[in-house]
This record gives C-alpha cells, sequence and structure tokens, in this order.
C-alpha cells in the first residue's frame, strides 16, 4: 500500500515535538526504522521492550512507535503486545498515554489485522468515530481507516467500507496529503460502495474525475517513483470507471463512454511512463493488436454479476511482433481474471496502426494495452 510516501519515524503529528526514543539501547531500532528495514526494527524492538523503564515519561510514546512499526512491518502480533500495555496501562503511568484514542485505535487495527471478523470490524469502527470527535493530526488513524475501508470491501459490507473512507480521506486531508495515492484509493473505494448500494451514474463520472485528476499529477510530477505510485491509482480508476459502466442500465447511461476520452489526452499515460525513444517532436507510434485478444475466460463473481470486466496491462514490445514481460496495472471489477489475462499474452502481435510508420514515427518499446470483455452475461 502507497503509504511510505509519509515519515514513518513520527506516526502522531501531536507527538511531534517529542524524540520517538530517548534511550541509547533503542538505537538500533531507530537506525532500523531510519534505513525503512521495519521488521529489523521490530527485532529490535522486542529485544528492548522488556529492558526499558516504565516510569519513563515518554513509555506511552515508545510503546505506540514500537506498535505502529510493528504494523508497518505487517505483524500485527508484535503491534499487540504494546497495544495491550497502553490499553492495559497507559491510563496509569506515571505519565499518561497523552493520547488514549489514538492508541485505542492502533489496538483496534492490530486486532482486526490479526484476526478479521465483523466484530474486529466494527470495533476499529468506533474507536475511529471516536477519534474522529478529537482534535489533531496523526497517521495512525488515517492508515487504519484505510485498512478498514479495504477490509470492509473485500467483506462486501458497502455502508461500513463508505463510513470507513470518508473518516479516511478527512484523516488525510487533516495530515495534508490531499494528493496522496493512499487518498485517492480511499476515496475510489467510497466512490465504488456507494455506487454498489445506489448503482447512481454519478460513481462513473467520479471515477473518470478522479483519473483526470490523477493524469495532471503525474504528467505536473518530475519524481519518478511519485508518477509511479500515482499511476497504479490512475488505472485502478479508469479500469473500474469502466467496469461500472457496464453495470449501469443503458437506459440510465447519460453519456457515451468515456473509457476513450483519457486515451484522447496529451501526453498519453504510456509516454508519460514509457517515452518512446527518439526525436520527442516525433509522434510515439499507434501499436494496436493484429487480431482480437482471446477471451481468457473469466471467473464469475456473483457480487460483481452486472459489471464488465477490464485488464490494463504492460508489455515489453518485441521486434518480432510479439509481447513479452507482461504486467498487470490494474483489473477490475476482481483480481481473479488478471491471471488469466495474462496466461494468454504469448499469442498476441502487435501491428503499427495508421498510415504513420517508422521513422515518421518513434517505435514505443514499452505498450499499454487495454482488454475489456462481458462478465456474467
Amino acid at each position: 500500500m502507497p503509504f511510505r510516501r509519509f515519515r514513518t519515524i513520527t506516526a502522531l503529528a501531536v507527538l511531534a515535538s517529542m524524540a520517538p526514543a530517548a534511550h541509547a539501547d533503542i538505537r538500533a531500532f531507530n537506525a532500523a526504522v531510519q534505513s525503512g528495514d521495519y521488521r529489523a526494527a521490530v527485532t529490535e524492538a522486542g529485544a528492548t521492550w522488556p529492558t526499558l523503564d516504565r516510569t519513563a515519561p515518554d513509555t506511552a510514546a515508545v510503546a505506540r512507535e514500537f506498535a505502529w512499526i510493528s504494523m508497518l512491518a505487517g505483524d500485527p502480533s508484535s503491534a499487540l503486545v504494546y497495544t495491550r500495555f497502553l490499553m492495559e496501562q497507559g491510563p496509569s503511568l506515571p505519565t499518561p498515554d497523552p493520547t488514549p484514542a489514538i492508541s485505542r485505535v492502533l489496538h483496534d487495527w492490530a486486532s482486526l489485522a490479526a484476526a478479521s471478523s465483523v466484530t474486529s470490524r466494527a470495533r476499529l469502527m468506533d474507536s475511529l468515530r471516536v477519534r474522529a470527535t478529537i482534535a489533531g493530526r496523526d497517521l495512525i488513524s488515517a492508515r487504519a481507516a484505510h485498512a478498514l475501508a479495504a477490509e470492509a470491501w473485500s467483506a462486501s459490507d458497502w455502508p461500513q467500507t463508505e463510513a470507513a473512507a470518508i473518516m479516511a480521506v478527512r484523516f488525510f486531508d487533516d495530515l495534508g496529503a490531499a494528493q496522496s495515492p493512499a487518498r485517492y484509493h480511499v476515496r475510489r473505494l467510497q466512490t465504488l460502495s456507494n455506487f454498489m448500494r445506489t448503482k447512481s451514474v454519478d460513481a462513473y463520472a467520479a471515477l473518470y474525475d478522479m483519473a483526470g485528476e490523477l493524469h495532471d499529477l503525474i504528467a505536473a510530477s518530475p519524481d519518478a517513483t511519485t508518477r509511479e505510485r500515482l499511476a497504479t491509482e490512475y488505472h485502478e480508476a479508469v479500469a473500474w470507471g469502466d467496469a461500472v459502466y457496464g453495470a449501469i442500465a443503458s437506459s440510465r447511461r447519460p453519456l457515451p463512454a468515456r473509457r476513450f476520452s483519457t486515451s484522447a489526452v496529451s501526453p498519453s499515460m504510456a509516454e508519460l511512463l514509457f517515452p518512446a525513444p527518439g526525436d520527442a517532436t516525433l509522434p510515439r507510434c499507434r501499436l494496436t493488436l493484429a487480431r482480437g485478444a482471446e477471451n481468457p475466460g473469466f471467473p464469475f463473481v456473483s457480487r460483481f454479476k452486472d459489471f464488465s470486466g477490464e485488464v490494463i496491462v504492460a508489455l515489453d514490445v518485441q521486434p518480432n511482433g510479439g509481447f513479452s514481460n507482461a504486467r498487470v496495472l490494474a483489473a477490475a471489477p476482481a483480481p481473479d481474471f488478471a491471471e488469466a489475462t495474462l496466461d494468454v499474452v504469448r499469442s498476441w502481435r502487435w501491428r503499427i496502426d495508421g498510415a504513420v510508420q517508422p521513422p515518421a514515427c518513434r517505435m514505443p518499446q514499452v505498450q499499454i494495452m487495454t482488454f475489456e470483455f462481458a462478465l456474467g452475461r
């Protein structure tokens, strides 16, 4: 998930003035976190925790930091060691936990990650609602709300997905992260969960509007890593927009399909992410399939039975007319059939579309292609 754009040492903006680790014997933990090696940091935290002075004024902050890094490392069991301490002893410490609502969010998030259930999702939702009534900024709550929205989406709990996504957007906005990939992800979940309940055509427009915003951000960003992270959300918004279009009854479609509107925008996403070599004043050669794509036979997914299916892939262009190194950029409405699509890539052949041929155009080395199929019909 794309959260590493934020600094992770200071999980809580309300605690930004405090050193996350003042003890000399946890320098190894801090060094591991600074290097991005969260698994090593969890190991160091586990070795250090039994030796710490529980009467120290920053004990609660250290416990929360250990739990936070454990969650970033994908180790909720370790996180629960520290969050249980905060729940049980935080209020009675010589210097009590100054942010118990955030500690509760962190504990319930770790509990959800350790064992997802209707109950654990409901508990985290309750703790997030309490947190939302309190002023302040913290990345833990944003990340936890994002995780809950994704988990609720997987469980087909559309009202909870939407509620958690709305809170996540608010928390990201509080952090000044309005253009982060994570915020775009929860916006998409909010839009889609609303569509699953109402089948409103507004969701279709919202997804393509989001794709337009992302295209502009990518075009304006000089940083390749940022462009790549935003591009993930761009392709997901496009794929889901097309999938949603298939689920809207013909009589309710207010606009023609917008799937071709993004490909007409200049510069194209393929050119932004994988520019064709050569004279930049020349157009990029337009590649298309030499013959229709074989339908790989997508599995039936009952909750998306009315949707269209779409897979967006990046392919290395080979001089012999074939492709190699196929990688999925987005798949909607379910990821299951992306692998099935990759299985038939070896049969695809490319040709240059139109009268403009090399050297009058630049031959791409990587091509982005979109394949749409009817599902459940």
